[in-house]
């Protein structure tokens, strides 16, 4: 995306790389990021600056009142050159390497000479000083919209980047030594105190306090930490003090990775933005054909030999061309989707493209997991049933095959239990999606899997179950109990007032899957179901043609349907990397209610985008109407039509960011 005017258009990349921006702002500014865009925006202030004092000095004391026209003429020449030799040139060189010239480069390049040609119609048509206004508008417009643009990228990304911090680590003689992000390595142990933010994704060794997370959740409560506790990148310890060991490279932490989708996120476009480049396109060429029309057939009727009669008209087409400049659309509506991804980032939602939102606004059936998405995940058992052999030699088996296993029921399996004795007696670790996992431990092959050998002998108890088998025999289960999350019952709620159908399809045994359904209100569930069903269920919905399907999920078996739905949805808390990695939106603290908040800020941000194309359209029309009508038209009015909107639209995008989800 072109940093100064916000150009999204894929089919004008090959422009970007070699004439700058190529979407008709006439910058030659490239996609620096940074200190390069800051220095690019004050160079054009500056600019702006010393056209405008020319200008004035032109118009107010060294006109033709007091000096030889010609003087006017260089002065008002120099001011046009300092502000607009860019923009001009650009279009120049899209006509001498025959690319598409029809952009608004071209229009604004046109106009203003046109203004300036208007005096070879008569002293009274010096029109030197709107012919520098054309282009100072615009470009003032540019300015405030990149540096518009630039505060919503800021605000997005400040309140987790870390690249100016340093973390205090804690030495094996107990020295302390500050170290920047890239710095801290696994296994180092980091002294958190009040007021600082955690630098590297890590488990509490010693301490307790309350952390901020709402820079990665959007939840503005504390958390309390306490030994055990994970304690996520960007956070910020409120109270207390902490000890973490740090447990990710900080390429790999969570800050990381979040700052990555954010910076990717505004690169896949929508509709809007999609229809705007082809508008742009067929638009502009048939405006100027337009501005050709007016210029030429009024005076054929009105006063072919009448000087003043074709001064008259060619004013008005200049009018034209430069209140039809599509800016104010081009640059408004896909800031729009911007600032509706930074609201989003603000809510703990990352979306990772505009064009999810128009899927999101499609969306007619959203389709869950149930562990660790519509539960907590968080099992505790509740029964242990061996067969054949005791209770500790059944704990020991299946501790082992569960030892490398980060899904819930794995952790809740080998909680308390020192997994260190099985890191080296456990071996040929492989977990099969959907299934279950298994090794070679003691010279046995031990797995743990969710169907029992024989199907005869399913045990019928609510809950979740995990046999154990050794060597091809089944050894016995045990029992598993989650809980539902205490707001998966009002999230399923509201997400069903917003007009969606709602689905549950898990792995788990039906009789615990009807259980859950029931108690949260989904429309329909399927159960017992391996990851490849899951996705045939959502293939069946999607070939309906009857909107979008969305599916939420945690696990790394929920990859494959978060990849295959229209609309991934994915835990970003729990949830696994590959979930995280692959969804097209993330939920950074792992609470459904979010599925809601996304869909109601993908509806905010499809009106305000609307609004500026009805807006910008209806006024264009009225005073391109006006400046026909009217035949003392100024042409700096059609500027700030053009440009004065285009400004006024921005901020209404950008407004968007500030929202209050409800």
């Amino acid at each position: 995306m072109c940093d100064h005017c916000h150009c999204h258009d894929h089919e004008h990349e090959h422009d970007h790389e070699e004439e700058g921006c190529g979407c008709g702002c006439g910058h030659e500014h490239g996609h620096g990021e940074g200190e390069d865009a800051k220095r690019e925006m004050l160079i054009l202030g500056i600019r702006v600056a010393i056209s405008l004092a020319l200008a004035l000095l032109g118009l107010l004391w060294l006109n033709e009142d007091n000096f030889p026209w010609y003087v006017n003429l260089i002065v008002m020449g120099v001011s046009w050159l300092v502000v607009s030799y860019d923009v001009a040139w650009k279009s120049l060189k899209a006509i001498f390497k025959g690319h598409n010239p029809f952009d608004e480069c071209l229009l604004m390049t046109v106009a203003s000479i046109g203004a300036f040609c208007l005096r070879l119609f008569g002293p009274d048509h010096n029109e030197y000083f709107e012919a520098v206004m054309v282009m100072l508008l615009y470009q003032l417009g540019e300015f405030f919209e990149d540096l518009a643009a630039d505060k919503s990228r800021e605000a997005i990304t400040s309140a987790i980047d870390l690249r100016d911090s340093k973390a205090s680590i804690i030495g094996e003689d107990g020295s302390i030594s500050l170290k920047s992000p890239e710095d801290i390595h696994v296994g180092d142990v980091v002294l958190l105190k009040v007021g600082e933010k955690c630098l590297s994704d890590g488990v509490v060794i010693e301490g307790e306090g309350n952390v901020d997370e709402s820079s990665i959740t959007g939840e503005f409560v504390p958390v309390k930490k306490e030994k055990e506790a994970m304690v996520l990148s960007g956070t910020i310890l409120k109270s207390g003090s902490l000890k973490i060991r740090v447990e990710k490279e900080y390429e790999d932490s969570t800050v990381a990775k979040l700052l990555e989708l954010v910076e990717h996120s505004a690169s896949k476009k929508s509709k809007a933005d999609r229809f705007i480049s082809k508008f742009s396109r067929i638009y502009t060429p048939v405006v100027m054909a337009l501005a050709v029309l007016v210029a030429i057939i009024p005076p054929l009727f009105l006063g072919v030999n009448d000087g003043a009669v074709w001064s008259r008209w060619i004013f008005t087409a200049l009018c034209f061309l430069v209140i039809s400049c599509p800016c104010a659309i081009v640059i408004s509506v896909p800031l729009a989707y911007f600032a509706g991804l930074g609201l989003a980032s603000k809510n703990g939602i990352i979306v990772k493209g505009a064009e999810y939102f128009d899927k999101l606004n499609e969306m007619k059936l959203v389709a869950f997991d149930k562990t660790g998405t519509i539960t907590k995940g968080e099992f505790v058992i509740s029964e242990i049933s061996p067969i054949g052999i005791d209770e500790e030699t059944f704990m020991d088996y299946l501790v082992a095959a569960e030892s490398r296993s980060n899904h819930p029921i794995a952790q809740a399996i080998c909680k308390d239990k020192d997994l260190g004795v099985y890191s080296e007696a456990v071996d040929e670790y492989e977990e099969i999606p959907g299934i279950g996992v298994a090794v070679l431990y003691k010279g046995h092959k031990v797995s743990a899997i969710k169907k029992p050998l024989i199907e005869e002998n399913a045990c019928q108890k609510i809950g979740t179950l995990v046999y154990l088998v050794v060597d091809d025999k089944d050894n016995g289960h045990i029992l598993l109990n989650d809980t539902i999350k205490p707001t998966s019952v009002q999230a399923i709620s509201t997400i069903k007032v917003l007009g969606r159908r709602t689905m549950l399809l898990s792995g788990d045994k039906k009789a615990n899957v009807a259980a859950i359904a029931t108690e949260v209100g989904v429309d329909e569930y399927h159960a017992e179901l391996i990851p490849e069903e899951k996705i045939a269920f959502l293939e069946k919905e999607m070939a309906k043609k009857d909107g979008m399907v969305g599916f939420v999920g945690d696990g790394i078996n929920d990859a494959p349907s978060i990849v295959g739905a229209d609309v991934g949805m994915g835990m970003g808390g729990l949830g696994s990397d590959v979930v995280v990695q692959n969804a097209d939106v993330v939920f950074m603290d792992d609470d459904i209610s979010k599925v809601s908040t996304v869909i109601k800020i993908a509806k905010q941000t499809e009106r305000r985008a609307l609004f500026n194309i009805v807006v910008a359209l209806v006024i264009k029309f009225s005073v391109m109407l006006a400046a026909a009508l009217w035949e003392g038209f100024p042409l700096w009015l059609a500027t700030f039509a053009d440009s004065g909107l285009a400004l006024l639209l921005t901020l209404n995008s950008l407004m968007l960011i500030n929202h209050k989800v409800k």
